[in-house]
This record gives structure tokens, sequence and C-alpha cells, in this order.
């Protein structure tokens, strides 16, 4: 089978592999849809450690289910479905916590040595798969991932309803944030982002206020339409010191912050207004088993409009040289995915 292999810094070669296939619980999927995650670029670069060549990186997949291993009885062949990326033993301590994201001894796919989803075949345990409605695409499918990241650090905050919210950054999570606060029906949602054409997607998504704070003034802005009281929650989904500064600054008293963004180790930031203010803050850091059940669910059922972020849709063999492009610049995309019609 066709596959891309990432097989060192900057090299990502498109060949054949042996083919897969499913063990006892498993299923054997083609892989239809794969989206290109941020992680997967800084793989390919070589600066996280956590792509060990040679692997097939990619774990943002959708596809149909060709064969069964032995026992597989919830699932069959030509079924639609998404795929939970992680396999995780269900016995240890954090699986019985119902931390499976956590498991002491999982696999995830497409990270470390474990061979993901930029390939033409997958095979994953049957529990990991989740069924697609028809009305779904294989490559909205495929932003099942991002989307319970953004998912699991908006529930951080609690009900949204009637409330002012600020999403700090309008990058894939960022912008997958914004959907789901949009479902709580929240007073308004605010968008900060240097981009002009990241916000003006997510005005497409349903925001009520964008600002670009190389050009305008955040903070005044947002004060003078909140009667100087500042948003109610606020979803942080960059991580350097000036976008969680923004953040803060505009937090009404009480008022909740989630930090999804990792981008710096560490930052510096004024302690005294959380103090004095009684701000909340907490991290997100993926999502558990039920958020990716729960935003399934919500796809399936579409109760969520997440088309305007898909950029661009690409073969397996131009892979390499997309994530080249992507390497070297943000500009121009959101969200590319991999497709396979065929």
């Amino acid at each position: 089978m066709k596959a891309v292999v990432y097989e060192g810094p900057k090299i990502l070669t498109y060949k054949d592999i042996p083919d897969v296939t499913p063990k006892a619980n498993e299923v054997k999927i083609k892989v239809r849809a794969c989206g290109i995650c941020g992680s997967d670029v800084h793989g390919y670069l070589g600066i996280t450690g956590r792509r060990i060549p040679p692997v097939v990186m990619g774990h943002e997949f959708s596809g149909e289910i060709v064969e069964l291993g032995e026992d597989v009885v919830n699932l069959k062949v030509g079924d639609r479905v998404a795929a939970y990326p992680i396999d995780f033993c269900g016995e240890c301590e954090m699986c019985n916590k119902g931390d499976v994201h956590l498991c002491l001894n999982k696999r995830a796919f497409g990270v470390l040595d474990i061979d993901g989803a930029f390939a033409e075949y997958i095979c994953v345990p049957a529990k990991v798969c989740f069924k697609l409605n028809d009305n779904v695409s294989y490559v909205v499918g495929s932003i099942m991932e991002p989307l319970a990241v953004s998912y699991r650090a908006i529930s951080h905050l609690g009900d949204l309803s009637g409330k002012d919210v600020l999403i700090v950054g309008a990058g894939t999570i960022g912008l997958l944030a914004l959907a789901c606060v949009k479902i709580q029906n929240p007073n308004r949602i605010f968008v900060s982002d240097l981009s002009n054409e990241r916000l003006e997607i997510a005005k497409q998504m349903g925001a009520d206020i964008v600002i670009n704070p190389a050009n305008e003034d955040f903070q005044k802005i947002i004060m003078a339409e909140t009667n100087n009281k500042g948003v109610d929650a606020v979803a942080e989904a960059v991580g350097v010191a000036a976008t969680v500064k923004q953040g803060l600054d505009v937090m009404a008293f009480g008022g909740s912050a989630v930090w999804i963004g990792i981008s710096s180790k560490v930052i510096d930031l004024e302690m005294q207004q959380i103090v004095t203010r009684e701000l909340t803050v907490k991290g997100s850091f993926l999502y558990g088993f039920e958020e990716f059940k729960k935003v399934v669910k919500i796809l399936n059922e579409g109760k969520m409009d997440i088309t305007p972020l898909l950029s661009k849709e690409i073969t397996l063999a131009e892979l390499p040289e997309t994530m080249k492009h992507m390497s070297e610049t943000s500009e121009g995309y959101i969200k590319i995915t991999v497709v396979n019609n065929d």
C-alpha cells in the first residue's frame, strides 16, 4: 500500500510499505481523510522528539471499514467511521479512572514510532471507532480529534449561556473553540487574531466582534463593548506571553480563563490581577474518550458547522511538498486535509 513515511527531519517519502491486516478485535480502515495537525509539521521539522523515524504520521482520520478482525461484532464492512487515535489498555490506574487519554500503556497512532493514517489503510481497535452519519463527510469526520481538544477546553468554562466570551487566536483550535462556544448561546463572542483572513473565517463561524491587535486597540474595544466590565470567559489558544496578557487584561471580576495554547514553555504574567480580581485560570490538554464521543454526536446531529475552516484538500502524493510549504509559512490556510476518493 502507499504511505508517506517520515524518515528524518524534513524528509517525507511517498512510497510503498507493507499492507496491514487486522488482528483480533481490530478493523482495517481505508483512510478517506486525514487532517494535517500542527504537531505533524513540528514533527516533520524534527523539533519535538514526538516522531521517531521511520514512521507514518497522521492522527486526525476517518474512513471506511474494509475488513474485520476476529471477535469484532459491533461494526461491519462498509461502515463509515471516525477513529479516536489512542489505543488504551483499559486496565491501568488512569483507564480505571476514566482518563483513557492518559493511559499508562497507550499507543497513539501517528506519534512516536506508532504508524498513523497518512497511508491508504490503517488497522485500529474496534473500540476506538465511532460511526459517522451519511450527512457527515469524511473530511468533517477527520476534524473530530482537534474538535475534541477544543470541546474539552471550553467545557472547563462552565455554562456560557448569555455570557460574553473572548477567543484569543483564530487557528484551528481557536476556531473550533468558537464553534463549541457558539452552540451554548452566549451573549457575544469576541475573537482576536493578527490575521485578517482568519478573522474573516471567525465571522463566518459566528463571531460577533473580531479584533486585530496589530492595528486596533484591543483592550479599548472590548471594554467599550462591555461597558467597562470585561468579558466573562476567555479561551486562550496561542500560548505566548502577549496573548495571555491580552486575555487577562480584559477579564471581568470573577471571570474564568482556559489556556489551550502551549507555544511557550514559560511566560511572565501579573499575578496580582489574578488574585485581586479573583480570576480563575485552568489549563486544558488533549481530550478524553467521552469528549470524543460527544463531538461525534454533535456533528452527526448537524448541530455545528465547522466547514469554513476547512481550507484545502490534497492527495497523499502531494503531502510531502505540502508539509514543506506548511513548515515555511502559516499563511493561506487553516486546515489542510489529505483525502482519498478512489
